[in-house]
C-alpha cells in the first residue's frame, strides 16, 4: 500500500516542504529511501525501525521504499523521521491518517520525538503549503507556535503521534516490549552555549560599563560605535582592558525591532543554540577564538550552516587578538562588512545568508603586546611591528570606522579614580541616538550611503571644505571619506544636532586610522 505524508528539511535558513512517500509492497524484505538523501536521513531507517518496534508497533517484513519530493532537491538531517514511520504504519494499514496533517520530529530507537534545529522555518514553509496541522516534538511546541496561520499539536513519542493522526483498527497495536532505563535521557534536548548566542542563558551578567578605569577615549569610541553601528577597533597593550571593554557590548545594545527579531529568531533555531521559545530581542553578541575555521566563520558545511557573520546579524561580532586570526578567515568578512549578506555556493546548491553584523576588534601593536608605549619595554626586532600590523590587509583596515589606541593605565588612576559612567546611563544615549536615525532614515548610520548620507549630514560650505582638507590631509579613499562622514553623523545624533558641523568631522577624523600607518598612532618608538 502507497501511503503519502507532508514533511520539511532545512535548506540554508529556510525551510522546505517534503513529501515523503512510502511504499510498503510485497517481496523480499528491504528499505530503500531515494531522492538525495544524506548520510543522516539513510541511517533514519535504523532509526524507524527500532522506534516501530519499540512502540508496540509491528515492523512489516515487506519490501519498503521511501521516496523524497521533489526528487532533485537535497535533503538533510533528521527532520524526515517521524514523517517515515508513520508512512510505514500507513502502508502497513496498521494507522490510517485522518485529514490534512503534516509531521516533523526526530526519533529515537525507543520511539521518543526528540526537538529539532531549524523548526520553526520548516513549520512556516509547511504554512506557505496551507497546511492546516502539524505535529512536531513537544518540546518544540514554543518554538513551532511562533509561526502563524497553523496549528501545532505537541507530541512525545511515535504512539502518541500516531493517535493523532489515525483512526485505529483494533488488535493491531502490540504491547510495548520491556526497556531497561540505566540512565537519564540527556541528548533528547538541544543545550547552547552559556554565552554568545542572542537570548541564550548566562552563567553570570555581563560586566558593567563602570569596571572600566581610564580610557575615556576608548569609552567614547564604543559609544560612537554603537550608537550608530560603527565597526571598531581597540589597539593596545596587554592589560589596558580591551577584552573587558568589549565584553560590555552586550549590556549597551538596545533591543531589536519586530522585524530584526523574527529574523534573531529564525537563525537562533536553524542554529541550535538553544530553545526558542519566544522572540528574540537581545541582539546577538559573538565571540569567537581566533582558531575558528573558514567555514565556520562565513558559514557552509556539508549541511550549508550559517557561520558566524550569521550568527552575529543584527549584533555584534567580536574578535579578540584580531591579527591571529587566519588570513583568509579575515579577508573573508570584507564581502560581508560592505553587502550585509554571504553567498555560499556548493556544488549542486546554495544559499545566502543574512550577515549584517558590527565588527569590534581588540589586538596588541606588535608579538610583545608593548609597542609604542617609550619606555623600552617592546624587544620586536625592526621590521616585526609592521609585519604584525600588516596582517590586517589594507581593504580590511578601510572598511573599519574608528581605531582606537587603548594605553596602559596607570595603577593611581585604576585604584584611586572614581567610578565613570555605567552601562545604563550609556545605554540610554546609545537607544536614543539609534531612535533619532530610525526616524530620520529609516536605517542606522553605518548604512547610510551616497545622497542619503549626504542628506542626513546637512553639511554646509564651511564644513564641506573641512571635510575635503582632512581627506586630502590624509589621503583617504572615497570608502574612507564615506566613513568619516558616518562617524559624523554619529557624533551629531550624540550631541542631538541637526546637522554635522566642524567639531563632529574632528572627532570622527580623530578616530579614522589614516592610509600612511598602519593604526592611526606610532606603532613603534
Amino acid at each position: 500500500m502507497l501511503a503519502s505524508l507532508l514533511s520539511a528539511t532545512l535548506h540554508g535558513l529556510e525551510g522546505q516542504a517534503i513529501r515523503v512517500e512510502v511504499d510498503v509492497a510485497p517481496g523480499l524484505p528491504g528499505f530503500t529511501i531515494v531522492g538525495l538523501a544524506d548520510t543522516a536521513l539513510q541511517e533514519a531507517r535504523e532509526r524507524v525501525r527500532g522506534a516501530i518496534r519499540n512502540s508496540g508497533y509491528e515492523y512489516p517484513p515487506r519490501r519498503i521504499t521511501v521516496n523524497l519530493a521533489p526528487a532533485e532537491l537535497r535533503k538533510s538531517g533528521a527532520s524526515l523521521d517521524l514523517a517515515i514511520a508513520l508512512g510505514i504504519l500507513v502502508g502497513s494499514e496498521q494507522v490510517s491518517a485522518n485529514g490534512r496533517w503534516a509531521v516533523l520530529g526526530e526519533l529515537s530507537l525507543g520511539g521518543e520525538l526528540r526537538s529539532l534545529p531549524g523548526l520553526l522555518p520548516m513549520v512556516v514553509a509547511l504554512e506557505r503549503r496551507r497546511v492546516r496541522r502539524v505535529v512536531v516534538p513537544a518540546e518544540g511546541v514554543a518554538e513551532a507556535g511562533l509561526a502563524e496561520g497553523i496549528e501545532v499539536v505537541g507530541a512525545a513519542s511515535l504512539s502518541e503521534a500516531a493517535t493523532l493522526v489515525r483512526q485505529s483498527r483494533g488488535g493491531r497495536m502490540r504491547r510495548k516490549p520491556p526497556r531497561v532505563e540505566l540512565a537519564a535521557d540527556v541528548t533528547g534536548g538541544r543545550r547552547g552555549p552559556e554565552r554568545g548566542w542572542a537570548g541564550g542563558p548566562q552563567s553570570d551578567p555581563w560586566p558593567d560599563l563602570a569596571e572600566v578605569r581610564g580610557q575615556l577615549e576608548a569609552r567614547r569610541a564604543l559609544e560612537l560605535a554603537l550608537a550608530g553601528g560603527h565597526c571598531m577597533v581597540m589597539v593596545g597593550p596587554p592589560g589596558s582592558g580591551k577584552t573587558l571593554l568589549g565584553r560590555t557590548v552586550p549590556g549597551l545594545l538596545p533591543p531589536l525591532d519586530d522585524d530584526e527579531a523574527r529574523v534573531a529568531t529564525v537563525i537562533a533555531s536553524v542554529s541550535g543554540c538553544g530553545p526558542v521559545t519566544s522572540l528574540v530581542r537581545n541582539r546577538p553578541f559573538r565571540s569567537p577564538h581566533h582558531t575558528i575555521s573558514y567555514a565556520a566563520m562565513v558559514g557552509g558545511g556539508p549541511h550549508m550552516s550559517p557561520g558566524e557573520v550569521t550568527l552575529a546579524n543584527d549584533g555584534v561580532l567580536f574578535l579578540d587578538e584580531l591579527p591571529e586570526f587566519d588570513r583568509a578567515t579575515l579577508e573573508a568578512l570584507r564581502q560581508p562588512l560592505e553587502d550585509g549578506q554571504v553567498a555560499i555556493s556548493r556544488v549542486g546548491r546554495s544559499a545566502v545568508f543574512p550577515s549584517r553584523f558590527q565588527l569590534i576588534a581588540a589586538m596588541n601593536p606588535c608579538p610583545c603586546g608593548h609597542a609604542g608605549e617609550g619606555d623600552g619595554r617592546c624587544r620586536c626586532q625592526p621590521g616585526i611591528v609592521d609585519r604584525y600590523a600588516g596582517r590586517i590587509s589594507g581593504p580590511l583596515r578601510d572598511r573599519i570606522d574608528l581605531w582606537v589606541h587603548m594605553p596602559r593605565v596607570e595603577p593611581d588612576e585604576y585604584v584611586r579614580s572614581s567610578a565613570p559612567e555605567g552601562t545604563a546611563q550609556v545605554a540610554a544615549r546609545v537607544a536614543e541616538s539609534r531612535r533619532r536615525q530610525i526616524e530620520r532614515s529609516g536605517r542606522p548610520n553605518s548604512r547610510l550611503s551616497g545622497r542619503a548620507l549626504r542628506g542626513a549630514c546637512a553639511l554646509g560650505p564651511a564644513e564641506q571644505a573641512h571635510a575635503v582638507r582632512l581627506a586630502v590631509l590624509e589621503g583617504w579613499s572615497a570608502r574612507g571619506v564615506e566613513r568619516l562622514l558616518r562617524v559624523a553623523r554619529t557624533a551629531a545624533d550624540l550631541a542631538g544636532s541637526q546637522s554635522v558641523d566642524g567639531s563632529h568631522l574632528d572627532e570622527a577624523a580623530r578616530f579614522r586610522s589614516p592610509s600612511s600607518r598602519p593604526f592611526g598612532f606610532e606603532a613603534a618608538s
